[in-house]
């Protein structure tokens, strides 16, 4: 399961794209946000950007959770 991440740098209009993510975090040694893609390559970009996270995201994290945990998350998704 991956998702899709926009993202544009503050003084810029036009969003950009980043797809098949399977994966992100943010650097604590520097001020990057960064991103794992299915082929496991890495994008590195800096938090001076606005982030918009595609709702596959939730839902990778939503099943890692219920993976972990071995019960079902209830959320407020409609059925």
């Amino acid at each position: 399961m991956t998702y899709t991440v926009k993202y544009k740098h503050l003084d810029d209009f036009r969003w950009k794209s980043i797809k098949k993510v399977k994966g992100d975090g943010i650097m604590t040694e520097a001020p990057y946000r960064f991103f794992i893609l299915d082929d496991e390559s890495r994008i590195e970009i800096p938090l001076g950007c606005i982030f918009k996270f595609s709702s596959g995201r939730f839902l990778l994290i939503k099943k890692r959770m219920e993976q972990e945990s071995g019960q079902q998350i209830i959320t407020g998704e409609r059925s």
